[in-house]
C-alpha cells in the first residue's frame, strides 16, 4: 500500500484512495476530493423540524468544517482587515464550543464580500488539524488545540497577490500536505511535511490567478497530483514534484474558481464559459473524451457519480450529463446558484443553493426531485459537511446541524420555497397612471419618479456609431404599448439605508478602489448605491413598490427621443473615466497604452462615483442614465433579432444579466445609449447600481 493510497486512519480504518469518506468523518475540501460520503444524510428539514442545533460562530468564515471523533473544526477571520485568524472546535452532538485559538495574520487585507474570508478548508488526520488561511498562514494544531507548528507562505515564498485573495484548500496524503498558490505574483505548487512543517519540494509556476484546489488520483498504478492550470491540467509526482505530463489550454477567469473532479478513470475540467468544460481519461490525458455542449460551472465544483456529472452555473441552472459520453441527460433550475460543493450519499445528490435551500435529487438519468428544504439563512450558504446521521450547513457566521430526528414538518405548505425578496416587500398601492411631464415622489424611499409615455423607438446601435459592439446590432423597432414610472436618478445610498432599516438587511461592505475608500462608512447618502447584486436590486425595487426596468424600457427612457449615441455633449451629461477624478485624463488613451495600470491611475487621480443629479438630464428629465454608475436591468443577455417587437422582456433564462449606461471608470466609447454590459447576476461591484420602474 503506497503513501498516497493510505486513507487517513482516524479510527483505524484504511482503504485505497480515492475512497469514499466513511460516515464518521470529513477530513478536507470535498472530503477526500470527490464529495462522496458513506454517511446516510437526512432528506427533509426546515426551520421548524429536524434541526439538531444551530449556533452562531465567531468571526466570519467560508471554509468547509471538517469533522471526526465527535468533533467539528472550522476556521474564521475577525477584524476589518482580517487581522485575527480563528480556529474553533465544537462538539458535534451539541454544537457547543470546546476550544478556540486566535492568531495574528501575517498579511492583513481589507475584508469585503468580494474578498476571501477564511476560504481555504483545513485538513484533518489522526494526529492534527492543518488550518490554512487566505493570508498565507498555515498552522498545525493537535486535536486539543495545542499549536504544533506554524508556517508563513509570505515570508518564505513571497507575498500572495490575488484580486479576491487566496482561496485554494490543502490536499493531503498520509504524511504530506499539498498547496497550490496560484496568483498574480510568483505562483507555485508545494509539498509540506505534516510532521514539523518543513517544505519537502516546491515547483515554480507561471502567474495566473485562481482558487483551484489540487487533487490526488491514481493512474496506471501510480499516484499523481493533478493541478488545474490555463484551462487544462498538469500532473506532478507527489513524491518529488516532477512534472509527469500536462495538457494546457488558454487561461480564463471562467476556469479560475471551480476545481477539477475525478471519478474512477474519468476527470472533468470545469469552466463557467460555454464549451469550456471538458473531460479526459487519466490513462489518456491528452485526448478529450468529450466537451460539454450547454453545461457550465460557476462557483462550486462539479459533482461526479459513477455514471453522471452534475454542474451548476452562475444563475443556478443544474446540468446533468453522461459521465462517459457527455450526452445531456436533464436540466433544471435551482432556487439560486451554489457556492457549497454538492454531495453524493447512497444514491442521492444534494445541492446547496446560496439562499439556504437544499434540493435533493435521485442520482438518475431522469429528473426525480426528492425534497426541497429551506432554512432562513439570510446569507450565502458557503459549505456543507456530512456527518453520521446528520449534515452541517455553514453561512459566514452561523452553523446548523440538520438530522433525521423523526420530526414531521408541522407546516408543509410553508416549506415551499419563496424568493428571499418576498419577505422584504412592502404592500404599497399601485402607482397611479401619469401623463408626459408628470413627477411623483415614491412614498417608500422619497425618490422622484417621472412618467414615461408609451411609444416606439429604434433600439440598438445608433446610426453612425462606429463604437458599437456585436451585441448592439441589429438595430430594430420596439413598441412599448403602455407607459410607466421610472426613477429620475439612480437609487441613492440614503434611500437604500431606508430599505435596509425596514427589512433588516445588512449593507454590503463599503466600496473600495484598491486601498481608497470611495464612500467611507457609506457616509454620503447622495452617492449612487453600488455593491448590490441583481437580486439585491430586485429586492429593493419590490420593497419600494416597483421592479427593475426591462432593457427596452431603460433604453427608451434614456434616449428620450435621441437617435444618436449620446443625448448631449458627453462632458455635460455624464461622469466617466475622463472627468470623474481630480484632474481630467484621457481614459481612451490610457486603455490603449496603460491597460495593466488603468485602474491604478484612476485611483491615484481620485476617480470615484459622484453625487446623483450633478450633470444635465436628458430631454425627459432623467439624470445620469449615461455614466456615473451602470444600471441593472431586468433582462438576461441575448443577441438581438432584426424584427419589430412589442414590449420585449428579454429571454426567459440565461447566464448573464444586462446592465446599461456605462460608469465612472469607463472611457467615452462605452458611455453610449446602446452599450450593453454582461454581468454575473450574483456579482456586485463598485460601478453598478440601479433605478426602479413602476
Amino acid at each position: 500500500m503506497n503513501r498516497v493510497s493510505v486513507l487517513l486512519t482516524l479510527v483505524g480504518v484504511a482503504g485505497l484512495a480515492p475512497a469514499v469518506e466513511p460516515a464518521h468523518q470529513w477530513t478536507g475540501f470535498r472530503g477526500t476530493g470527490d464529495s462522496h460520503t458513506g454517511a446516510k444524510l437526512p432528506v427533509s428539514w426546515s426551520d421548524r423540524h429536524n434541526i439538531a442545533w444551530k449556533t452562531a460562530t465567531p468571526g466570519f468564515g467560508q471554509s468547509t468544517p471538517v469533522a471526526a471523533r465527535g468533533r467539528v473544526y472550522l476556521t474564521a477571520v475577525e477584524g476589518a482587515k482580517k487581522e485575527q485568524l480563528l480556529v474553533i472546535s465544537l462538539n458535534a452532538k451539541t454544537g457547543k464550543e470546546i476550544w478556540r485559538r486566535s492568531f495574528a495574520s501575517s498579511r492583513p487585507q481589507e475584508a469585503g464580500d468580494r474578498v476571501a474570508r477564511a476560504a481555504p478548508t483545513p485538513a484533518l488526520d489522526a494526529h492534527a488539524l492543518y488550518a490554512q488561511f487566505d493570508s498565507g498562514d498555515l498552522v498545525a494544531l493537535g486535536h486539543d488545540g495545542k499549536v504544533l507548528w506554524r508556517k508563513n507562505f509570505n515570508s518564505e515564498y513571497g507575498a500572495i497577490q490575488n484580486g479576491h485573495d487566496f482561496g485554494s484548500s490543502l490536499r493531503q496524503s498520509a504524511d504530506t500536505l499539498y498547496a497550490f498558490v496560484n496568483h498574480v505574483g510568483p505562483s507555485y505548487l508545494i509539498a509540506i511535511a505534516k510532521k514539523g512543517g518543513a517544505t519537502k519540494w516546491k515547483v515554480d509556476l507561471p502567474s495566473e490567478g485562481g482558487w483551484n484546489t489540487p487533487l490526488l488520483a491514481q493512474t496506471s498504478g501510480k499516484d499523481v497530483l493533478l493541478v488545474q492550470r490555463k484551462g487544462g491540467v498538469a500532473a506532478h509526482d507527489p513524491e518529488t514534484g516532477a512534472m509527469l505530463w500536462e495538457d494546457l489550454r488558454e487561461f480564463s477567469r471562467e476556469s479560475a474558481i471551480p476545481s477539477l473532479s475525478v471519478m474512477g478513470k474519468t476527470a472533468v475540467v470545469p469552466s463557467n464559459g460555454k464549451g469550456g468544460t471538458w473531460a479526459f481519461r487519466l490513462d489518456a490525458p491528452k485526448e478529450i473524451l468529450w466537451r460539454a455542449k450547454a453545461a457550465t460551472n460557476a462557483y462550486s465544483s462539479p459533482l461526479l457519480t459513477e455514471k453522471r456529472a452534475y454542474f451548476v452555473n452562475a444563475v443556478g441552472a443544474l446540468f446533468v450529463v453522461d459521465l462517459q459520453t457527455g450526452r445531456d441527460l436533464w436540466t433544471t433550475r435551482l432556487p439560486a446558484t451554489t457556492w457549497a460543493s454538492a454531495l453524493y450519499s447512497h444514491g442521492r445528490v444534494y445541492f446547496f443553493a446560496g439562499d439556504g435551500t437544499t434540493v435533493v435529487f435521485r442520482d438518475a438519468n431522469t429528473l426525480e426531485k426528492l425534497a426541497e428544504n429551506r432554512l432562513e439563512a439570510n446569507s450565502i450558504v458557503y459549505a456543507a459537511t456530512p456527518l453520521e446521521n446528520g449534515l452541517l450547513l455553514r453561512t459566514g457566521s452561523t452553523l446548523w446541524k440538520v438530522a433525521e430526528l423523526g420530526e414531521a414538518d408541522p407546516s408543509p405548505e410553508l416549506s415551499r420555497r419563496t424568493a428571499p425578496e418576498a419577505k422584504v416587500e412592502t404592500p404599497l398601492p399601485p402607482a397611479p397612471e401619469g401623463k408626459p411631464g408628470d413627477v411623483r415622489v415614491n412614498a417608500a424611499d422619497d425618490l422622484k419618479m417621472l412618467w414615461v409615455p408609451s411609444g416606439q423607438f429604434r433600439m440598438g446601435c445608433s446610426e453612425g456609431d462606429a463604437a458599437c459592439e456585436k451585441d448592439e446590432s441589429p438595430a430594430h423597432t420596439v413598441k412599448l404599448s403602455g407607459g410607466f414610472w421610472l426613477g429620475a436618478t439612480e437609487v441613492t445610498v440614503g434611500a437604500y439605508k431606508k430599505f435596509a432599516a425596514a427589512t433588516g438587511k445588512a449593507l454590503p461592505s463599503e466600496p473600495m478602489l484598491f486601498q481608497t475608500k470611495l464612500n467611507p462608512g457609506w457616509g454620503s447618502g447622495q452617492l449612487p448605491m453600488v455593491r448590490v447584486s441583481h437580486a439585491d436590486a430586485q429586492a429593493y425595487c419590490r420593497w419600494a413598490g416597483g421592479r427593475l426596468p426591462t432593457e427596452a424600457e431603460w433604453e427608451y427612457a434614456a434616449r428620450a427621443g435621441a437617435a444618436g449615441a449620446q443625448y448631449g455633449a458627453i462632458e455635460e451629461v455624464a461622469w466617466f473615466g475622463d472627468n470623474s477624478g481630480r484632474e481630467p485624463v484621457d481614459a481612451a488613451r490610457m486603455a490603449r497604452e496603460q491597460r495593466g495600470a488603468y485602474m491604478q491611475v484612476l485611483e491615484k487621480n481620485g476617480n470615484r462615483p459622484q453625487v446623483v443629479g450633478g450633470k444635465k438630464p436628458n430631454a425627459w428629465g432623467f439624470f445620469d442614465v449615461l455614466g456615473n454608475v451602470a444600471e441593472w436591468t431586468a433582462d438576461w443577455h441575448d443577441l438581438y433579432g432584426a424584427e419589430e417587437i412589442v414590449a420585449p422582456k428579454g429571454p426567459a433564462d440565461g447566464e448573464k444579466r444586462v446592465a446599461r449606461g456605462g460608469a465612472w471608470t469607463f472611457p467615452a466609447s462605452s458611455i453610449r445609449l446602446s452599450a450593453r454590459l454582461k454581468l454575473s447576476a450574483d456579482g456586485s461591484n463598485d460601478f453598478t447600481g440601479f433605478r426602479c420602474a413602476q
